[in-house]
């Protein structure tokens, strides 16, 4: 895996980032599987799959990183304020992620009930939410790597005053 990302010739930063929006997409693949399993019905556990179960979960798999692009300002900043701004990062992401999975999963319709279901799933599983949280917490930590590398590379040096 190293020699694969030594070829893309990726820094540590992007290493982290792409890491963090590969664990969404996964999250994302999870939490629509539970939504479309939620949606069948309680009465049957095991049901038969179909392709439209599969499309959800692709749509789930390209929506959560989606939302997590469109957040992606409120995540990684440093201090107490950068940790203050995933309040409102967490729900942007699941907000946007719900929508941009929503409508791949059903156009028109999915787009409104796509953030619906991801707020139901989430009031009915507390635990999933929980991990949820705290996967967006990780990630948070991903991108905080790729800021602190950034801000190596642009920001200004100090002023030592010897002249350039």
């Amino acid at each position: 895996m190293s020699r694969a990302f030594k070829r893309l010739n990726m820094s540590d930063g992007e290493r982290s980032v792409f890491l963090a929006y590969c664990a969404v997409a996964m999250f994302g693949t999870g939490l629509s599987f539970v939504i479309i399993n939620g949606l069948g019905g309680g009465e049957t556990v095991l049901r038969k799959f179909t392709a439209y179960d599969l499309w959800s979960m692709v749509a789930g798999t390209v929506g959560a990183p989606a939302g997590l692009y469109i957040s992606r300002r409120w995540f990684g900043g440093s201090g107490i304020i950068g940790w203050a701004r995933i309040l409102v990062g967490v729900p942007c992401v699941a907000f946007f992620g719900g929508i941009a999975g929503g409508t791949l999963a059903l156009p028109f319709y999915g787009t409104m009930f796509g953030p619906f279901s991801v707020a139901m799933t989430f009031w009915a599983m507390p635990l999933l939410a929980l991990f949820f949280v705290l996967m967006l917490v990780a990630t948070h930590m991903l991108f905080a790597v790729y800021h602190r590398e950034r801000d190596t590379l642009f920001r200004m040096p100090p002023d030592d005053g010897i002249p350039a």
